[in-house]
């Protein structure tokens, strides 16, 4: 059996990822390769200036001045070629990571419409944008500046160290020695597991905090209200402590063996003077030592700013490769499998036994099993948490379920890709989404090639077409501009113009009035009784009475399915029903009577 391939991870993953683009980086780096070989080039030619000099101080007529000027005219070369080689380099790697970070970015997104929606319920709204913004905005960082930085960061030291060598192999063994030892200590002290663990907690530190951040955000209204500090948000607070904790921990951890790198990194001159010095007596000539040792003095000094620059390029590759190992935490997720092929040709929907839990323990859903007719509309009701919006999502395959199959016109829906299911069924969810763009589109989402008529049309029977004619610019205006605002049952009825458009043979309705005022929501009452024609309904309600009509009622309590029939049947055979009535009713009479001292509700 052939094995599978083992995924790959640092530099080879980010040179995959890059697809066809990575030829371009290859290319960008072989020309910062160039550039750094052109950067050395001056050292030779000053380092023959001074040697030409030198040897004929005491006779400057003596000095051969054709090898002056093609030291010159090489320099100048080199400098000519550095320039072209340095923007082109650039210019490639900035093409190249636009390239990259745009597809990959679109890779994602469509990732998180393929995954299982049960992924968003234990991540946080600051981890996926952690990852979609700042991750990838430091990927693309990485790659248009950093990766080619790193090749010159370590062939120009190479490159000098060969030339040093090739002057003088004595003074460059203890040139190198310092870099040698700065590295050993900066390597004992990055591997050790401890050191590599606190990465991993200052990064996930950081993301935690990320998240809390978009939370304390969106609960400000709430925070307002109830007059808190920001001490008081005791979770934001705690998790901003932790991060600084943990950063604080880093630092220290890492103050000593750190201090010592960058102790022993600069000392080359340290260490070159008293071993010129001891040399001195040993060269042939004077006046050829001198230019070499003056040479040292000046290149091997100035290899601390290429050495330094390509460990701190390493390190920022580190902090690159977590944050890439955190994109392919949502490339790797599991994919509802889209292989199927079947076309049901009945719209009727079944559960046969169906169970399913978010998360271990206590199952949302038990073994439930019901029916519903095609051309019918099933109200489904029960306490909050009995498991209602689980079944409606299990239909849409926001999660597949444990046990049991659901089946349209008898096809299991495994077996139906999401492209088609998504023509089968439409939702109308509680809480509608309207993104931030002209009304017109928002309506498109439900058919994007509908005509203007058709758009139209689909508002007038959602009842919002008048309220849409009223804004600045019609089915043109912008949400949110202008002073272009809807209420919440206006996006509701929007949301139901979308359901209309795409005209799906069944519909679910997940408690779409429940935030519509009396007006809006006999609008939307309305719009129902339009968009239920033909089609099989599913609609989960709280207020009994704008389901108590419905074809056939299915009630939930935590997770079972406890009685199922007509109004008039479950009020007599099943209690749990029978209770919601009650409650029902005692709500609709509840009133506030005045009193000599206040008002007493009842």
């Amino acid at each position: 059996m052939k094995q599978r391939s083992k995924p790959k991870k640092g530099l080879a993953r980010l040179l995959e990822l890059a697809g066809a683009k990575k030829q371009k980086l290859i290319a960008a780096c072989l020309l910062s390769v160039l550039s750094s070989a052109a950067r050395i080039v001056p050292f030779f030619t000053i380092y023959n200036v001074i040697l030409e000099l030198l040897r004929h101080y005491t006779d400057l007529d003596q000095i051969n001045s054709m090898r002056i000027f093609i030291c010159t005219a090489i320099t100048f070369a080199a400098v000519l070629l550095y320039g072209i080689c340095a923007f082109s380099s650039s210019a490639l790697a900035h093409t190249a990571a636009y390239d990259i970070i745009y597809e990959l970015r679109l890779k994602l997104v469509e990732k998180l419409s393929r995954i299982p929606s049960g992924y968003f319920t234990h991540t946080t709204q600051g981890a996926i944008k952690k990852i979609l913004s700042d991750d990838a905005e430091q990927l693309e960082v990485f790659l248009a500046h950093h990766i080619c930085d790193i090749a010159t960061a370590i062939t120009m030291p190479v490159f000098t160290l060969l030339y040093l060598f090739f002057m003088d192999w004595r003074l460059a063994l203890v040139t190198l020695a310092p870099i040698v030892i700065s590295f050993c200590l900066l390597s004992a002290c990055l591997n050790k597991p401890d050191k590599a663990a606190l990465q991993v907690e200052l990064a996930n530190a950081q993301e935690t905090m990320q998240g809390t951040i978009v939370e304390y955000i969106h609960g400000m209204p709430v925070v307002k209200v109830f007059n808190r500090t920001l001490s008081a948000f005791q979770r934001y607070e705690r998790d901003l402590s932790n991060f600084v904790h943990v950063v604080s921990k880093t630092a220290h951890a890492n103050a000593k063996p750190m201090g010592a790198y960058y102790a022993f990194f600069g000392a080359q001159l340290l260490f070159l003077i008293p071993a010129s010095l001891l040399l001195i007596p040993t060269a042939k000539s004077y006046l050829d030592f001198l230019p070499v040792v003056l040479l040292f003095f000046l290149v091997g000094s100035g290899l601390k700013e290429p050495m330094e620059d390509m460990m701190v390029k390493v390190l920022d590759s580190n902090r690159v490769i977590e944050g890439m190992n955190r994109i392919d935490g949502i490339l790797m997720q599991d994919e509802i499998s889209e292989t199927g092929t079947g076309n049901p040709t009945g719209y009727d929907v079944t559960f046969e036994q169906v169970s399913f839990s978010y998360s271990e323990g206590t199952q949302a859903v038990r073994n439930v099993s019901f029916r519903l007719p095609a051309d019918s509309v099933t109200g489904l009701v029960g306490p909050s948490g009995g498991g209602k919006s689980t079944l409606a999502q299990l239909i849409l395959r926001f999660y597949e379920p444990q046990q049991g199959r659901i089946c349209i016109g008898g096809v299991d829906i495994r077996n139906i890709s999401l492209a088609r299911l998504t023509q089968l069924v439409s939702y109308v969810f509680q809480d509608s989404f309207l993104f931030h763009d002209t009304v017109e589109n928002n309506i498109r989402m439900g058919n994007t090639t509908a005509s203007q008529e058709q758009v139209e049309q689909a508002a007038k029977n959602a009842g919002i077409h008048d309220t849409i004619m009223a804004l600045p610019k019609g089915y043109a205006t912008v949400i949110g501009e202008q002073d272009a605002y809807l209420s919440g049952g206006e996006k509701q009825r929007l949301a139901i113009a979308r359901v209309f458009l795409r005209d799906t043979p069944i519909i679910i309705l997940d408690e779409a009035t429940a935030y519509a005022d009396a007006e809006n929501e006999a609008k939307i009452q309305q719009a129902f009784a339009r968009l239920s024609r033909g089609k099989t309904v599913l609609m989960i309600a709280h207020r009994l009475k704008t389901v108590e009509r419905a074809d056939q009622l299915l009630v939930m309590d935590t997770g079972e399915l406890v009685g199922a029939g007509t109004h008039e049947r479950l009020l007599k055979d099943c209690g749990p029903y029978a209770g919601l009535v009650a409650a029902n009713e005692r709500r609709d009479r509840w009133t506030i009577k005045r009193s000599g001292k206040g008002g007493d509700a009842e």
